[in-house]
């Protein structure tokens, strides 16, 4: 590193190595720190290349504390006139398309999750938890009609599986065994 100019962390975080505290360390400096002098020229340049370092006074820093920002676009909300103290220019929408999406549909739909999952992923998750809900309500209503007996051979695997989860078993377990385990799993509690 050159006498003349000093490096500043514009990003986040930066990692040099260093002898600054008498032994060969790794350090980690995060924005707005200054580079040690010993930075070696390789890891300089990488940091350069990278965008993590900028020459003293290249680009404005600030932490993010400092300065208000538009929270749907983040740090890219903040311009240089707002570091400088000027007042910052009111934001017109939603800085991205997904921005705009989400905010259509929360403002349709009223539920951020829908907004979140624009691929319907949640929804079927949804259908399929209602699904499974249903099907064990069923199964434990023909278990209940049985008054406490065990069921034999001829109930669904359904029935089963909830006999098996009223004994103890973990229904995540006992839902994935074939038919023939979970009847040999009943006659098993029976004796």
């Amino acid at each position: 590193m050159t006498e003349s100019k000093r490096f500043q962390v514009i990003a986040e975080c930066a990692h040099v190595v260093t002898s600054t505290t008498g032994v060969r360390s790794q350090v980690l400096l995060y924005k707005g720190a200054f580079l040690p002098a010993d930075v070696e020229p390789e890891r300089l340049k990488f940091l350069l290349d990278g965008g993590f370092v900028a020459a003293e006074g290249e680009v404005a820093v600030a932490p993010n504390a400092a300065v208000a920002q538009d929270p749907r676009r983040g740090a890219d909300s903040v311009t240089e006139g707002e570091l400088r103290g000027e007042k910052p220019a009111d934001p017109d929408g939603p800085s991205s398309d997904v921005a705009e999406k989400v905010a259509e549909v929360v403002s349709e739909e009223g539920r951020i999750d829908k907004a979140a999952d624009p691929s319907g992923e949640q929804a079927a998750r949804d259908k399929a938890a209602a699904d499974v809900a249903a099907r064990r309500a069923a199964a434990q209503e023909k278990l209940a009609a049985l008054d406490g007996a065990a069921p034999d051979g001829r109930a669904s695997k359904d029935v089963l599986v909830e006999y098996l989860v009223g004994q103890g078993s973990n229904y995540d377990d006992v839902a994935k065994a074939e038919k023939s385990d979970l009847l040999t799993m009943v006659k098993s509690r029976q004796s």
